[in-house]
Order: C-alpha cells, then structure tokens, then sequence
C-alpha cells in the first residue's frame, strides 16, 4: 500500500478527475433542466441541500480524523489498524443512525406542513443517501490517505457516469419526477459504496467488535471545530433555498437553484485547481521559508485571481441569457437575469482561500466559524427582507452582499495577521480592459444562442487580452519574458520557482465536496 503518494502523481490523478466531473456536471445539468419541470428542479434541489446538511451532520467531522490519524494507524499491527478502520468506518454509520432518528420523527410532525406529497416523499427517503454519503466520505478519505489517488478519481467519476445513465433512463422511459431522479441518485451512489466496503470487508479491516470508543471521541474533538465551520458554510450557501420557496413557491425556487448552479459550475472551475494547489505550497512556504515568502505568494496569487475574477464577471453580464437558454432551456430563461448577481457573489467567496490564511496558519478555526455564521444570519436576514419586495433577485442580492460582507471582514482581520498586499494597479488596468472588451462585444448577436455564446466569448477573451496587454508593462513583462523562454524571471516574481521546487514532495490536500448533480444541482 503506498502511504507516500507522489505529489504530482495525485494532483495529475485528482485534477483529470475534477475536469471530467466538471464536464459530466455540464451534460446532466442540461439533462435534468429538461427531465424535470421547473418547479421539481427546485424541489429537488431543496432537498439536495437538506441531505448535505444532514450528511455534515452524521459525519461528525471524523473524515477529518481519517487524514489526521492515518498514518499512524496504517504503521501500526493488524489489531490496531482493524480498530482505526473499523472505528472510523461504523462511526458514521451510527452517527447516521441516530441523526436520523431525530430526523424522520421532526419530518412526520411536520407533514401537515409540506403541502406537496411529492416533496414529502423526497424527504422520506433523503436519510438513505444521508447514510450513502457519510460512509462514502469516509471510505474516499481512506483511499486519499493510502495515496489511491487513481481509484479516488475512478470511483467518484463512475458514481457520476452511472447516475447519468439513470437519468437517461428516466428521461426514455417518462419517469419524470423529482422523486425518481432522487431515487436514481441513490441507487447508483449506493452501488459505488457497497463496491468500496465489499474491499474493506474481504480485507477483514471492519468489524464492530473492534470500534474503539475512545478513538470515536478523540477524533470528534479534533473535528469538532471545523464541523461548526461546515454547518455555517452550508447555511450560508443553502439558506436562502427554503426562503425563496416559502416565499415565492417552487418554480421561483427552480429558477434560483438553476442560475445558482450555473454560476458554481462557473466557480468551481477556478476554485478546484486553486484548491489543490495553494494550501500545500503556502503550508510548505510558511514552514520553511516564513511569514514573508508565504505572504509573497498570497499577495500574488490573489492579485492574479482577482484579475481573472473580473473577467468572468463581465462574461457573466455577457453571455448569461445565451448561457442559461443553452444549458437548461428556455423554459429557465427568467433564470439569466440572477446570474449576473451570483456570479460575482461566489467568486468574491471564492477569494476567502487566501484570505483566511492567516486564521488557518493560527488555528483560530472557531472565529472562522464565527464570521461565516454571522454572515449566514446576515444572509437569511436579507433574503427575509428583500425577496418579499424584489422577487427572486432579493436572493441573489442576499447572497452577492453577505459573501462582500463576509470576505471585507475576513480581510480587515487577515491583515493584522497576515497582511497582503495586492497589486492594484494590476487589477485597475484588468477592470479597464474588461469594460473595453465589453462594449463590442454586447453587440454581437445571432438567432442561435449558441452561436451568440461562441462570438461574443471569442471577442471578449480576445479584446480583453489585448487591452490588458497594452496597459499593463507587468503583463508584457510576462509575456516577453516567456517567449523568450527566460521564465526563471517572472518565476521570480510570480513564485514559480518555489512550486515546483517543492512539487514533489508535498501531500496534496483533496477537497472534500465531488462537482456533480448529487452536490451541487
């Protein structure tokens, strides 16, 4: 078993995985706007975000104990490596269990609420995948620790092929409800699950006389600060959902979710690489080289997101009717006019990886939890006020103002820890050339959205480079000093050289959440 993974072995592993589960997220997304009405694509996404709450819920944070414990584990003699799986494998389970006996009995007492008897359903049957997904988490963060970072990728992207298949099979077939496509989910999720324990269980590493009670506590302690974290992320990401259905009913909520999950779409396609990459080198710079390498980098880094940030932004003012009539149909057209909303609110969240750097570096997880629970409560209290008086746009406001919220105060506390400095006159010159490419680029239009789609992100991305390139001499610098194949120079400036002086041998850090309909739709 190899417990030293090669770390571009892994990131090349992980990130071919992410690109193909990114992709097949494009093809169901469009398959499910047109499998479903408007209205059960709401219903359905609602309760998506109930099973991830619950699925924290039933973790208990022990995935992140797997990581932390593993080695130690996997060195030890047969007996205590049979505990540590076992321990961390029916841990969750039990977890599940007794979450869901709080749950199911909340759920029949609130049934004279749930007007739908198909939203109902749903919800019955939701503790399954709960159960699906808890264990699920922990049998990956095994294969992540034992460096399998091949059969990780394998599993996640065959639970997302075989979930498209379903999905297919429902649309042939007339089965086209919200229920259907849940149940879909949680067969072809269960399928991948009981293939990983049947692994365990012919390597004899699970049984339940072998938990070890102690090790359960242990590890919830060590979890427990970052269980508070995820809950506050899940608020604040999935609150709004059940105030835009109270408020507005299920179609508005489809509306919501569909402009929502284009613009994650859009954002995880920044923050996977991001994610994989930035936490071991500036864990790696910060240990070896200090506070001001480390800061070097972040400074550089954000500089450079926030360039691309804007540029996605005017895209998304660009191209989302065409976008969106392309992806779900124009049935979910009234859906494009969020999407300019969200898109900027989500990539301003995404900017929190480099700034809650400093709090990471001091292990002050639980005031991390603090500000995104308060910029949860911020958020629910937004939504409560404005969707009555905007419509569905109030939640997109909601969401754009306690993200902004959240990341000023998050980078007016990082600055008296780790303060960066970003390089404005960068970031001004790339706001200039993203309005400059702008202008032209509105006016292209054609009968296809498709074809509207393909000149005016061609003429932006095009136009945008070259008024960047003119105002910027940093940039030229860049690009002069590339084609002259001198790029130990902007490696000096950018940090380059430092990646890939440490490449090799640092652990990469997977993210945790999969890209696909069972998360993010």
């Amino acid at each position: 078993m190899n417990t030293t993974p090669s770390f571009l072995r892994d990131v090349r592993h992980y990130l071919s995985g992410r690109a193909v589960l990114i992709l097949l997220g494009f093809i169901t997304f469009p398959l499910l706007t047109r499998l479903l009405s408007v209205g059960d694509y709401g219903q359905l996404s609602l309760v998506l975000r109930i099973i991830l709450l619950l699925t924290v819920l039933s973790k208990c944070g022990l995935q992140y104990s797997s990581a932390r414990f593993h080695q130690t584990a996997i060195d030890a003699p047969f007996t205590q490596k049979r505990q540590f799986y076992s321990t961390l494998v029916i841990g969750p389970v039990l977890s599940a269990v007794a979450t869901t006996a709080i749950y199911l009995p909340l759920l029949v007492f609130s049934r004279h609420r749930i007007a739908d008897p198909l939203l109902y359903r749903c919800l019955l049957i939701a503790p399954i995948l709960v159960f699906l997904r808890a264990l699920q988490s922990l049998l990956l963060s095994f294969l992540r620790s034992e460096g399998r970072s091949s059969l990780h990728a394998i599993l996640e992207v065959a639970s997302r092929v075989l979930t498209l298949i379903a999905l297919l099979f429902l649309f042939v077939s007339g089965m086209k409800t919200s229920f259907a496509v849940l149940l879909a989910i949680t067969t072809c999720e269960g399928v991948v699950v009981l293939f990983q324990m049947a692994e365990l269980l012919k390597s004899k590493l699970v049984h339940p006389s072998a938990v070890h009670w102690q090790l359960i506590r242990t590890s919830f302690l060590f979890g427990a600060p970052l269980i508070g974290y995820e809950l506050a992320s899940i608020l604040l990401d999935s609150g709004d959902r059940v105030l835009v259905r109270h408020y507005l009913g299920d179609v508005s909520l489809g509306f919501y979710s569909a402009a929502y999950n284009i613009s994650v779409y859009l954002q995880d396609t920044v923050m996977t690489p991001l994610n994989l990459a930035i936490f071991p080198v500036y864990m790696r710079l910060w240990e070896h080289q200090g506070r001001k390498a480390t800061q070097q980098f972040l400074s550089t880094g954000l500089t450079w997101f926030t360039v691309g940030a804007l540029a996605l932004t005017a895209l998304s003012l660009l191209c989302a009717k065409d976008v969106v009539e392309l992806l779900a149909s124009k049935r979910f057209v009234e859906a494009s006019t969020l999407v300019p909303i969200l898109v900027p609110g989500l990539l301003i969240y995404a900017s929190h990886i480099f700034l809650n750097v400093g709090l990471i570096l001091e292990k002050r997880t639980v005031l991390l939890a603090l500000l995104v629970s308060g910029a949860a409560i911020l958020n629910l209290g937004l939504n409560v006020y404005l969707i009555p008086r905007m419509g569905i746009p109030g939640a997109a406001w909601a969401t754009l103002l306690s993200y902004a919220a959240l990341i000023v105060l998050l980078a007016r506390i990082n600055q008296a820890i780790l303060p960066l400095h970003p390089d404005f006159t960068i970031i001004f010159q790339s706001f200039g050339a993203a309005c400059l490419a702008f202008l032209p680029s509105v006016i292209l239009q054609s009968r296809f959205p498709i074809l509207t789609l393909v000149l005016r992100t061609s003429m932006f991305i095009a136009l945008f480079c070259l008024f960047f390139f003119l105002a910027s001499s940093m940039l030229r610098k860049i690009v002069f000093n590339f084609l002259r194949k001198d790029k130990s120079a902007s490696a000096q400036h950018y940090g380059e050289s430092i990646c890939f002086k440490i490449a090799e041998d640092i652990t990469v850090l997977q993210v945790e959440k999969p890209v696909g309909i069972g998360e993010r739709s």
